[in-house]
């Protein structure tokens, strides 16, 4: 064969990030392939959504009590109640509604399933979606030296007294691209679009790159190039092994019924995520990114969509879960909000403070979470955008401590000691 190792990786959406799990993991997911799937969780399970690009808080968690919200956003504001033309907030509590779009959530909160957090982000002044998104995924904000996830902290920090991380499926990324928050010294596995993950010729032809001539050729002890090389192969070997088992794992009969989910790419990662929960495999960690929340011109038609898919798909998840959604949380977020009022163009711009939304697990849902400080100028970060009064690093430290039960030590968060938030658990 004449495609380089290198370029085929490119081709197929497998980047080297696309890491693998060790042997004794591979053996255990093809074990009893022929069996319905485990009805028993092995231990809780954190799956965390990305809103790439700024997601509107003003508009998905709607301060519909403050009129103040109409002057700035005369016409993207969300009505307070239904007109023939528009549909009205979803209203939570005297204060807060939710977009129309996402009533799927709205039963959720009533059974105390979701709770939503205000005026949450980071301390750094920065509007960038690039450096925001990388200071949020590492838990650093202005910290350009870290270069590991506060997700694969935690993996990592966590493995030597985790009794199932050399047996049991630990971690993904539900896409080819190893999000940030999960990269670092674990191995995860980034799992590659569905054409890659269904194409029979292409992983016969990683096979056909990782295996040929491999099996037999002896060690050759200290050529440091040779080892290198080894290391790389073991990995690709490792990591067609356990996409292979991934697919398995995504064919095996569930008992019970299926939630219905949205028919879109967040519908199908949704219900992936949920398959592989079901399917006790020990999967404890699992994040993916939605691109396209940059709405700097009609932001109305683009977001409305947008949420629809997200509470739709959210609620099924939950749904489909039953049982074990007490067990499993779902974490939404964004890098930060938009300006609070509206630019010329019928959109927002790059803001400060934003918002959370939280579901599953064992949270004290059914109530708005966070310090809400109004609209008024003076009350806004430079006399624009939201400001922060809960930082996003408190939230993570506190899904960390009370979902997934781990105290995070000293210097996890660098230079930064989480604040405790009240009442989310």
């Amino acid at each position: 064969m004449n495609l380089s190792r290198r370029t085929f990786l490119r081709i197929a959406g497998v980047g080297a990030l696309s890491l693998a799990l060790p042997e004794l993991a591979l053996r255990r997911l093809v074990a009893d392939d022929a069996k319905p799937l485990s009805q028993t969780p092995p231990g809780p399970s954190l799956v965390v959504v990305f809103l790439r690009g700024g997601a509107d808080a003003l508009n998905i968690l709607v301060p519909w009590a403050d009129k103040r919200y109409y002057d700035l956003r005369p016409s993207i504001a969300i009505l307070p109640e239904k007109t023939q033309d528009a549909a009205g907030v979803i209203k939570l509590d005297k204060t807060f509604g939710l977009h129309p779009s996402l009533a799927a959530l709205k039963p959720h909160f009533d059974a105390s399933r979701l709770a939503p957090i205000c005026c949450v982000g980071s301390p750094h002044s920065t509007r960038s979606h690039f450096d925001a998104q990388d200071f949020m995924e590492r838990g650093a904000p202005g910290a350009r030296a870290v270069n590991t996830g506060w997700l694969n902290r935690y993996l990592n920090a966590t493995n030597k007294n985790t009794k199932s991380s050399d047996e049991q499926l630990r971690a993904v990324a539900m896409q080819s691209l190893l999000p940030r928050a999960l990269r670092g010294d674990f191995p995860v596995l980034a799992v590659p679009d569905e054409r890659v993950l269904n194409d029979g010729q292409l992983m016969g032809l990683f096979d056909k790159i990782y295996n040929d001539g491999k099996k037999n050729e002896p060690a050759k002890e200290g050529m440091g190039e040779e080892k290198r090389e080894n290391s790389v192969e073991d990995t690709g070997k490792d990591t067609v092994e356990t996409l292979k088992r991934y697919k398995e794992i995504l064919k095996r009969p569930i008992d019970g019924n299926r939630a219905r989910f949205p028919e879109d790419a967040l519908g199908k990662r949704l219900k992936d995520v949920a398959t592989v929960i079901r399917a006790g495999v020990g999967l404890e960690v699992a994040s993916f990114d939605i691109n396209g929340w940059d709405d700097h011109v009609n932001e109305g038609d683009q977001l409305s969509t947008r949420l629809k898919s997200l509470g739709d798909g959210l609620a099924a998840f939950v749904d489909d879960l039953g049982e074990k959604a007490s067990n499993t949380l779902v974490v939404v977020m964004t890098e930060f909000g938009r300006t609070c009022r509206e630019n010329g163009n019928e959109g927002t711009d790059h803001g400060h403070g934003g918002c959370m939304l939280l579901m599953g697990g064992k949270l004290k849902g059914g109530k708005v979470h966070g310090q809400w400080t109004g609209l008024e100028e003076k009350d806004l970060y430079e006399k624009r955008d939201l400001a922060v009064t809960t930082d996003y690093r408190d939230v993570f430290a506190e899904v960390l401590r009370g979902h997934l039960k781990f105290d995070s030590p000293k210097d996890f968060f660098p230079e930064y000691s989480p604040k405790p938030v009240a009442g989310l658990f």
